[in-house]
């Protein structure tokens, strides 16, 4: 598959008329590769509908349930929306996927359909690049930590349950090893992470804050994608973080993800 960087170090754009539903089997194998070296891949012109578009995001892996069924719409999906009526949308603040689950997502997919006549952006951070520019000392610390993952937010609702209380938190490690590249990440994001288990209340407080600054402010590690009707954006949720922007109201943005189940997080070194 022929592609153009984002930036030199993260993103690819795939070339003007590749279309996904005519990839091989060959082509998926390593679309998921480019994702995992390099965050994100976006796809443009895409002649796809919804059963298209979870009909390809079986091919990338199984797919993560979705409890909040649409019409006409296969399992899986989650309608992405906002409208006049919208006062906030989510994903709002620097987050990866569904974190607090056992087995978070691998990659995400989404698909816009109908988009705002500007802004309506998406950022997305580097978490590669998050980890290796901190210093060696402080990466070999958060090495030995896990932190606490915790279904908030948009998800409780997502999820069908009516309280927290309901659903599990999860430990992952603060750093993790993409099993496709053998690259490490850091992995903690602001969306869905309580606390860092080995350390007090105010020492997890402290450094996560620290962590969070360093993602939000490093824009060396950031890239920004101008969504397009029939626009396909992947990422990979392994080591990669994102934040929608709500810059558009009272204009409309809507669109359909799919979110594929990744494997338990693991430090390997």
């Amino acid at each position: 598959m022929k592609y153009s960087d984002i930036t030199p170090t993260f993103g690819a754009e795939l070339a003007a008329g590749t279309q996904l539903t005519e990839l091989s089997d060959d082509n998926v194998i390593a679309l998921k590769q480019l994702a995992a070296e390099r965050g994100i891949v976006v796809a443009r012109d895409q002649n796809m509908d919804v059963h298209d578009q979870a009909a390809f995001g079986h091919r990338l892996g199984p797919i993560m349930d979705a409890p909040q069924k649409i019409p006409d719409v296969p399992d899986g999906l989650i309608l992405i929306q906002a409208g006049p009526k919208s006062r906030a949308v989510a994903g709002q603040k620097w987050h990866s996927d569904v974190s607090s689950e056992p087995i978070p997502p691998g990659i995400s997919m989404l698909r816009m359909e109908v988009v705002p006549p500007s802004g309506g952006d998406t950022l997305f951070a580097d978490m590669y690049g998050a980890f290796e520019q901190l210093s060696p000392a402080l990466q070999n610390f958060l090495k030995q930590l896990n932190a606490r993952h915790d279904p908030k937010g948009h998800y409780l609702y997502l999820s069908g349950a009516k309280r927290l209380g309901e659903l599990p938190s999860t430990s992952h490690p603060v750093v993790r090893t993409h099993p496709l590249t053998g690259r490490n990440a850091l992995y903690v994001n602001s969306g869905f992470v309580g606390r860092i288990n080995e350390l007090s209340s105010l020492e997890s407080e402290r450094l996560l804050a620290l962590l969070y600054d360093h993602i939000a402010y490093s824009v060396n590690i950031q890239c920004r994608v101008k969504w397009e009707p029939n626009t396909v954006v992947f990422w990979d949720n392994r080591v990669v973080q994102h934040h929608a922007a709500f810059d558009y109201y009272p204009e409309v943005r809507r669109g359909y993800r799919v979110t594929v189940v990744g494997e338990a997080p693991y430090l390997a070194n």
